[in-house]
């Protein structure tokens, strides 16, 4: 059993941004209703960038399937199915062979062994596996802007 994400990453959020930009240069008076005051202002527009919030999965790497058995590609299809936040997949062979339709565990096994030697993956516990986030990521659009290794 491995404690932690054996992947070190650095996930940095990105902040919505306000740009206030002033329109025209003349001094704007301004009459409050209820008070009756006056004031002299600046007339200011503000823009704000609005970031998709839905989930996503980022695919780094896909040359690191080129050369891969079919097996080792369907268990992969699978794995990126099922890929959790914080970098995990619970892994269920009997779904992974319905998903998959080999007939057989050995064909997945196969297929996951390979992909761990070829470091995608790591076991993590008994049917669970860490999955290398420089290889494919998942998390929210607004809360995304750059992975990398420590």
């Amino acid at each position: 059993m491995v404690e932690g994400n054996p992947y070190k990453v650095l996930v940095k959020k990105c902040r919505k941004r306000f740009k206030a930009d002033a329109v025209g240069t003349a001094p704007l008076e301004t009459y409050n209703l209820v008070t009756g005051e006056v004031r002299t202002a600046t007339q200011l527009v503000g823009t704000q960038k609005i970031y998709d919030t839905t989930d996503f999965v980022k695919f780094y790497e896909p040359s690191i399937l080129i050369g891969m058995s079919s097996e080792a590609v369907a268990v992969f299809a699978y794995i990126a199915s099922r890929l959790q936040f914080g970098g995990y997949v619970q892994f269920d062979y009997d779904e992974c062979i319905a998903y998959t339709g080999y007939k057989s565990r050995q064909s997945v096994y196969r297929g996951l062994m390979e992909l761990a030697k070829k470091d995608v993956v790591r076991q993590k516990c008994r049917g669970e596996w860490w999955v290398n986030p420089n290889i494919i990521y998942r998390g929210q659009r607004d809360e995304f802007e750059s992975i990398r290794v420590l």
